[in-house]
């Protein structure tokens, strides 16, 4: 199968971020617990990370024998549509991560919902965000099924629901850029959802494709991060066009237990509506 340009640059730069592998087992153990910041936030699917993309961290701070999990709420506000979602995720030692979140998206000029849940997996299979020189490593799959289904059936999607596959790869330098704690994710994702599943999974182009996400972070105080991210989208409506989203964000993490982001975001066009741009908010609770 052969891979659009995006996706292979990044498997080269995930080579040179690998110059070895170390299994998570081997790993060395952080006896104070996880740095503040470093589980990120909770994503438009549910899953730990950023906002936009999943990453290969893991929602709550539970270490090796232990449990935690995480609350959110999230809306996005652009220009034709609001999104609102709510959900949490449960992780189990610094291993797996379950997740689950309710979207609901409003089309403003037809006052018009369409309401998916998103089901997630992930596993930590290789390496430690920061105390190992191999960056951290998890497999992902996440799981959309559309409660209003018409608006997908209208613009085409093949299918109501799909699952989207994911491995992730992310390393933070404690001495990284202008000597701030430095982070960056790489993600591939095999799937087929058109603007995240709101418009169903696939259609008249080509039902699965290999996508790339990229996200980076620089910690400007222990508490407060300011970032990027960029998710390629498989274009799959051929009547639709369907752009790449990207965003800016800035997070505050007060302490382990809460944080808050505010981003600015373009999704670019959505079902014929152009240039859509708007905010990002997101309160999120760990336990």
């Amino acid at each position: 199968m052969k891979l659009n340009p995006l996706v292979s640059a990044t498997v080269i730069v995930l080579c040179l971020l690998c110059p070895r592998l170390v299994s998570a087992q081997d790993a060395p153990v952080n006896k104070d617990g996880k740095i503040l910041g470093t589980g990120g936030v909770s994503s438009v699917s549910g899953a730990g990370g950023g906002g936009l993309i999943p990453w290969a961290t893991l929602s709550s701070y539970a270490d090796a024998g232990q449990r935690g999990g995480s609350l959110f709420r999230t809306r996005v506000d652009v220009d034709a549509y609001q999104l609102d979602i709510d959900g949490g995720a449960l992780t189990f030692g610094n291993r797996m991560e379950l997740s689950f979140a309710r979207q609901n998206l409003l089309v403003k000029p037809a006052n018009l919902h369409v309401r998916q849940d998103k089901t997630g997996i992930k596993v930590r299979v290789l390496g430690d965000i920061i105390f190992d020189k191999a960056p951290q490593i998890t497999l992902g799959a996440e799981r959309g099924s559309l409660r209003d289904k018409g608006l997908a059936r209208a613009v085409g999607a093949q299918h109501t629901s799909g699952t989207d596959y994911t491995i992730s790869f992310a390393k933070a330098w404690l001495n990284g850029i202008a000597r701030r704690t430095t982070l960056l994710n790489v993600n591939v994702r095999y799937g087929n959802a058109n603007q995240f599943g709101l418009l169903g999974y696939g259609g008249d182009d080509q039902d699965v494709k290999w996508t790339a996400e990229f996200a980076a972070a620089v910690f400007l105080t222990r508490q407060l991060v300011v970032g990027m991210e960029y998710r390629q989208k498989p274009d799959n409506l051929g009547a639709l066009r369907e752009d790449n989203a990207h965003d800016l964000f800035l997070a505050y993490f007060p302490d382990k237990r809460v944080s808050l982001t505010a981003a600015w975001v373009d999704l670019g066009e959505i079902a014929g509506a152009r240039n859509q741009q708007g905010m990002y908010l997101s309160a999120q609770i760990t336990f």
